[in-house]
């Protein structure tokens, strides 16, 4: 993903939305997408890449699939990993790594005290996903 002015902006609202997921819930990356008008995908890279400090200060750990699991392993600045962290806060899982009250547990980013309106990509940039040559 290049490193550009947008990227910056959508790294920004991000770790914003994140940064207001209250202890014990948990947000999507699609339902962070869909609020951006990005893939989840790229809200998803950009939380598997953030900088020691921003894992450090940041409840990263309450972003998860949309099917409620946790996708790939990962572990915070000081070891604990996403599923401990979560564990925690109360959170359970089934043998298949699914957030047993899944559906309880997940926020709306809309309705989150994030600041960061809902996005409308305009009607000529390409579509999410979508690279240009």
């Amino acid at each position: 993903m290049a490193r550009s002015p947008f990227f910056a902006r959508i790294k920004g609202d991000v770790l914003r939305i994140v940064a207001a997921v209250p202890e014990g819930r948990v947000v999507t990356f699609a339902d962070i997408a869909a609020h951006l008008d990005v893939a989840p995908r790229h809200v998803a890279y950009i939380l598997a890449t953030l900088r020691e400090i921003e894992a450090a200060t940041l409840p990263w750990h309450r972003a998860v699939t949309a099917e409620g699991t946790l996708g790939s392993p990962k572990s915070g600045p000081d070891g604990a990993t996403q599923r401990a962290l979560l564990a925690a806060e109360g959170a359970a899982f089934d043998p298949a790594g699914r957030i047993t009250d899944f559906v309880a547990r997940r926020a709306d980013p809309a309705a989150l005290p994030h600041g960061v309106p809902r996005q409308v990509r305009p009607a000529d940039a390409p579509a999410p996903g979508r690279r240009r040559r």
